[in-house]
């Protein structure tokens, strides 16, 4: 065994891999920073449909199919035929003809009113969510904002964003940036406070039951709530996928930051052996 190679390849990737506090992006406009227009109040609610061509001149070729738009939907996903006003999440393998992108799928609930914002990142508290689109980046994003669960529970809060960018022809980027996360489950979905139950998932579906693809964590509390940690570009907190020619690449997960130090440390001290035996 190379160990030279071994430990040379944990040390880099656990430089690599960064820690992001920061990880949602502000300074979008208006008055937190995350876009001029956000979804009232409401709870299973979504927008109408929202033209995304001013951004995606080609649209989105997701999964063989081009889209000029979509609906973004308060429960922690976007759609493209249909609002989706669903709160317990199924899993993303079903044939429901309504294709999906979802960075958390689970019962948001945003009557409780503004909160004070969880410490440490861009969340303001506002307990809303809101759309921006870009046409200089050619971004689209959609912000979850220090946002509570059903029925009205503010005493966990989650902070999350996803944005589409476009690479022209159709093609675009995925990105699910996790800010603060603290619940899984609505109270409606076999939940107790906001834990338990059926937990929320995460990935994109085409909606055929054949085309999806689920991060490894989707569906188990631990790993979901960890997201904030963990990555599959090396940025903590970040997953990021590339839509080519309407195909997406399995999401895969780079190791947790204490992972790759465990590694680093269990090869350091074998290696010291190693000497001392010489």
């Amino acid at each position: 065994m190379n160990f030279k190679k071994l430990l040379l390849t944990a040390t880099l990737a656990l430089g690599a891999f960064s820690a992001s506090a920061t990880i949602i992006t502000n300074g979008l406009g208006g008055t937190q920073g995350f876009g001029e227009d956000s979804l009232a109040a409401n709870d299973d609610g979504s927008t109408a449909f929202l033209d995304l061509s001013s951004v995606f001149s080609s649209g989105l070729n997701f999964f063989g199919t081009s889209y000029t738009g979509l609906y973004l939907n308060n429960n922690g996903n976007v759609t493209f035929t249909n609002p989706l006003s669903t709160f317990t999440p199924p899993a993303l393998s079903g044939s429901t003809a309504n294709p999906i992108i979802a960075p958390f799928f689970a019962d948001v609930d945003t009557r409780g009113g503004a909160v004070s914002a969880t410490p440490g990142g861009n969340s303001t508290g506002s307990n809303l969510v809101y759309w921006d689109l870009d046409t200089v980046g050619n971004i689209f994003t959609a912000t979850w904002d220090d946002v509570g669960y059903f029925s009205n529970e503010t005493n966990l809060l989650n902070s999350f964003q996803l944005a589409l960018i476009d690479q022209g022809s159709g093609n675009f980027d995925i990105e699910f940036r996790y800010e603060d996360l603290n619940w899984t489950t609505g109270n409606s979905s076999g939940g107790s406070n906001g834990l338990g139950g059926t937990v929320a998932r995460s990935g994109f579906s085409s909606g055929n039951g054949s085309d999806f693809n689920e991060l490894n964590a989707s569906g188990n509390q631990a790993a979901m709530l960890g997201l904030t940690g963990t990555s599959n570009v090396g940025v903590a907190g970040l997953y990021r996928f590339e839509v080519r020619n309407g195909q997406i690449a399995p999401p895969t997960d780079v190791p947790e930051p204490t992972t790759l130090a465990i590694l680093g440390l269990g090869l350091l001290g074998l290696m010291s052996r190693r000497s001392i035996k010489k």
